[in-house]
């Protein structure tokens, strides 16, 4: 794919905008938007031409960290599949930090690539300015974060752009960079690159900032529940600012394919940020299904005393130690962890620790939202209930440990102080002969370690895990995926895990919306109560695991059918293909588009006549439906000099709701070609976007005088009820002649 210009060239046009103000931003964004080619990358050859050039080229995954989490697994696996389809494709790891330990989790082929100014979140130098410092129109902060931010997205689009450049890489793969703005001016940046260089970008979004995140005053007024992203919106009264959010996270483009993980995020992009169907799709995730499986009896024994060596520090001599004694003596450093059994009672040697052992596995990092000390609530209720007392004291050497398997995330060790408190209170309560039989036991991912992997001819690993365990807990709060499902039920292991937010991830990975045969089966609490009745299912299932062999059968072959490689790989060239018809010549779609505003124009004016016949025009205007789109339509408009960004994006959703939602229903929806539904859904983009000449009076409350110019959009002389119209016009002209009779 032929670059539309070099990184020096793009240097010098950014470099030469004045940009000192919010304002001067937003209007420069908003200039940049309107006057760049649609697409953006205009390929001409076949969809085999166009995965040669990304073979050559490469692909660059870009992030703000890769490190031993969810993240850096999921790249894991998408890279995996761009090499068994393509085994000599270059990949690009670039993100703010990579940290050693995920050097374990990355394949040893991947190209590396560090630019500090991209870490995100906490670790982002204006994170604490744009999210935790009120923001006031005027203020110091408010106008030297403008001039700190704009500096800064320079030099990540330089540095971005120069090794893009360098290494002649044709695709870029984003990974929630703009979906959750941890670092804005890292997604600006992509956006630049992209859009001005000429690469096409999927951009993969686990999560967006909206989930879970609200305005204070719609959460006083409105009545919305206080969300772990409330914090996002803290300057979302002031327009000029966080309209650049709204603008950027995610960017519509041709050229960018949105990919989500659910289809209520896919609907969110369409309908509220008014971005084209086209452009939006879901990805699946998987699991390798020849490695999440169950193990023979002889691994799981091998896998027992692996977890006791790294409990033990490699020494001869299991301790487990008291809650005082990690205090006391700092047993568990902030900064550099290690593998730790923890008992509530007192400090002493351990013998025969995973002998008769129930295992509880909570695969996770140690952070907040995992909601660990839930795992201590079940065990106070299982101890409460005379159905388990009763089978666990059928032996004096039964134990039952909680492992939690992930390090301490930045920032939460104060968090890990709080579950070891919660710990020994909860032993503290616990009948004098249940004390010294339950433990609490930390990883800290040590079985990733090369240190751990080279005492091994067969190291441990997370499938061994859940193996090994009698029950995996998932009670977070919210999850971008909710992996440890599928993990867990691929493995045969019953799972207890909270319907966690969002409600619509849970839904679609649990496969609520599909018959019975592709449903996993998992044992699902809300709220913060645990019921008898659950609590007897999980005592069942603990103590008399043959009982449910049918039922992990079926979960197996669940996972088989909906999260294997194979079903990835298959969704991946699915995406790619999509990608391959969005970035091919826009004119065809134009041309019907002009088409349709001709047509249309033509009917509307010979109903008019009828219609004035009986209508007075002679010193007013008859708007039928909400009224014309040349003007500002929403008071907010009126009174926010940026909130017109938000109002044409809504307006766009309107449109694209309804083309969505009669193509969903067509009942010959399966018989339709993909191509042709792509080429209905750009051409209607193509109303918003298709534009001619200058209007002959500027209002000063029309949407062009808001954009500080004079151009003239068509679709702008219409009400919305009418685009609906022009719409449904292209529907017939486009889909409706390939349905055979």
């Amino acid at each position: 794919m032929k670059r539309r210009m070099t990184v020096n060239n793009m240097m010098n046009n950014l470099r030469n905008k004045q940009i000192n103000t919010w304002f001067d931003l937003g209007i420069f964004i908003d200039r940049f938007k309107e006057n760049k080619p649609i697409p953006t990358i205009s390929f001409k050859g076949d969809y085999d031409t166009f995965k040669q050039e990304i073979t050559e080229g490469g692909i660059a995954f870009i992030t703000f960290y890769f490190s031993i989490d969810g993240v850096t697994v999921e790249v894991e696996k998408y890279a995996k599949i761009f090499r068994r389809r393509v085994p000599e494709v270059p990949i690009h790891y670039i993100a703010g930090e990579i940290f050693p330990e995920s050097d374990d989790l990355i394949d040893k082929d991947v190209i590396k690539y560090v630019i500090p100014e991209m870490k995100g979140f906490d670790r982002w130098d204006l994170y604490q300015d744009f999210y935790f410092t009120k923001l006031e129109r005027g203020s110091q902060e408010y106008n030297d974060l403008i001039i700190k931010f704009w500096e800064q997205t320079l030099i990540i689009t330089e540095k971005l752009g120069k090794y893009i450049e360098d290494h002649n890489i044709q695709l870029l793969y984003l990974i929630n960079v703009c979906s959750n703005p941890g670092n804005v001016a890292l997604a600006l940046a992509c956006v630049f690159v992209s859009e001005y260089l000429g690469i096409p970008v999927i951009n993969n979004n686990h999560d967006f900032y909206w989930e879970g995140g609200n305005r204070k005053q719609d959460i006083i007024n409105k009545g919305l529940k206080k969300g772990p992203r409330d914090f996002f919106f803290h300057n979302s009264d002031i327009g000029e600012f966080f309209s650049q959010i709204k603008v950027l996270f995610p960017w519509e483009s041709r050229s960018w394919l949105n990919v989500n993980i659910n289809r209520g995020q896919s609907e969110h992009l369409i309908k509220v940020n008014g971005h084209n169907p086209a452009n939006v799709m879901e990805i699946s995730t998987a699991v390798d299904t020849d490695e999440y499986t169950s193990i023979s009896k002889r691994k799981k024994i091998n896998s027992l005393l692996q977890v006791e060596t790294i409990l033990s520090r490699y020494s001869n001599t299991l301790i487990g130690y008291s809650v005082n004694d990690v205090f006391i003596n700092k047993l568990v450093d902030s900064n550099n962890p290690k593998p730790i059994l923890i008992t509530g009672f007192k400090t002493k040697a351990v013998r025969n620790f995973l002998a008769e052992n129930i295992i509880f596995l909570q695969p996770t990092r140690i952070i907040t939202r995992k909601r660990i000390e839930f795992g201590l609530k079940l065990l106070k209720k299982l101890f409460s209930m005379n159905s388990f007392t009763e089978k666990f004291d059928e032996t004096n050497k039964l134990k039952v440990t909680i492992i939690v398997t992930g390090p301490i995330s930045d920032g939460h060790y104060n968090y890990f102080e709080k579950v070891i408190k919660r710990f020994k209170k909860l032993v503290d309560n616990l009948e004098e002969r249940h004390r010294d039989r339950v433990y609490l036991a930390f990883l800290f991912s040590e079985f990733d370690t090369e240190q751990f992997k080279q005492k091994y001819k067969e190291p441990l690993s997370l499938p061994d895990l859940y193996n090994i365990a009698s029950l995996v807990l998932l009670p977070s709060k919210t999850e971008g995926r909710g992996l440890p499902i599928i993990e867990a039920t691929a493995c045969g292991t019953p799972i207890f895990c909270r319907r966690y937010f969002p409600e619509e991830v849970y839904s679609q990975v649990i496969g609520e919306h599909l018959p019975e045969k592709d449903r996993l089966n998992v044992i699902e609490f809300e709220g913060k109560r645990i019921p008898d009745k659950m609590a007897n299912i999980i005592i069942d299932k603990v103590f008399y695991p043959h009982k449910y062999n049918e039922e992990n059968e079926h979960n197996r072959k669940v996972v088989h059918r909906r999260y294997s490689l194979n079903a990835l790989e298959k969704n991946i060239e699915e995406v790619c293909y999509r990608l391959y018809l969005q970035i091919k010549s826009n004119a065809n779609a134009l041309k019907r588009t002009k088409e349709a505003f001709k047509v249309y124009e033509k009917w509307l004016r010979v109903n008019e006549k009828n219609l004035y016949k009986i209508l007075n025009n002679t010193h007013r205007q008859y708007l039928p439906g909400y009224g014309k789109l040349s003007f500002m339509l929403y008071l907010k408009s009126l009174i926010d000099p940026s909130y017109f960004r938000v109002e044409e994006q809504q307006i766009r959703g309107l449109a694209f709701n309804f083309a969505y939602h009669i193509i969903n229903i067509d009942p010959d929806l399966e018989l339709i070609p993909v191509e042709k539904i792509i080429e209905f859904y750009n051409s209607v983009d193509n109303i918003f976007n298709y534009r001619e000449g200058e209007v002959e009076i500027q209002h000063d409350h029309s949407i062009s005088y808001r954009h500080r110019n004079k151009n003239y959009y068509p679709y702008q002389q219409f009400t919305i009820q009418e685009i609906s119209g022009i719409t449904n016009y292209l529907y017939h002209k486009i889909i409706m002649p390939t349905i055979p009779m």
